[in-house]
């Protein structure tokens, strides 16, 4: 009867010290890592904001649109815009709009409709702005208005509107009136400095502000 082989033997299968290392589980150190979300710091994404802008806004001026070869020495279509010819009126409306926003908007409002609750009457299809001869109107604006006034049947009460004589030259009256003669769907003519001028010489003697009543005694020019 042949031995059994001590080799193939279950006995002899017994792992060696190798074998035994290699299958040594090495331990965890920490917790396992999981997927989160941290948030953006509000400098980087202002900062991202703000060059976004940027290059929007160089772009629009300074992108593209214009070939050298053809529009050049101008580098953007503003340029381009610049060199066309405005009529008189329209760059006398253009200055008076500054005027109007800096010295009659916060009454007035930027749409001319007035502040009824605060006595400021309408000047967007104002009787009173769209006279043919704007004589009147420039008596307001250099002593300025007390008392009431009615304007597209609507009488406003006690509020004083300010005199601007000393404050506007004849060239900027001229300018806001013509811009307001021709806002918000109004449309009057231009109003000359020249008659500014001559309006203030007239008027040089009269003290404090007009009343509605004592500006209808001053006969208009057809």
């Amino acid at each position: 009867m042949k031995k059994p082989n001590k080799q193939n033997s279950p006995q002899s299968a017994k792992p060696s010290s190798s074998a035994k290392a290699a299958r040594v589980l090495v331990k965890e150190v920490g917790a396992e890592p999981v997927a989160s979300h941290t948030s953006m710091p509000v400098l980087l994404i202002a900062l991202l904001g703000a060059l976004l802008y940027w290059g929007n806004m160089y772009v629009v001026q300074y992108g593209g649109e214009l070939d050298a070869r053809v529009q050049g020495p101008y580098r953007n279509w503003k340029q381009l815009e610049s060199l066309k010819p405005q009529d008189e009126s329209a760059k006398l409306a253009a200055q008076g709009a500054k005027i109007y926003n800096q010295y009659c908007g916060p009454c007035h409002m930027g749409d001319g409709n007035g502040n009824f609750s605060s006595g400021f009457p309408p000047l967007a299809g104002s009787e009173w702005v769209l006279e043919k001869d704007p004589s009147r109107i420039i008596r307001i604006v250099l002593n300025g208005l007390g008392g009431p006034i009615t304007v597209k049947g609507r009488e406003y009460g006690q509020t004083q509107m300010l005199p601007w004589r000393e404050s506007l030259k004849d060239e900027e009256i001229s300018a806001v009136l013509t811009y307001v003669r021709n806002a918000w769907g109004n449309k009057g003519p231009v109003v000359d400095a020249a008659l500014v001028k001559q309006v203030r010489d007239q008027t040089a003697d009269h003290s404090g502000a007009w009343t509605a009543e004592d500006l209808f005694k001053v006969p208009l020019k057809n």
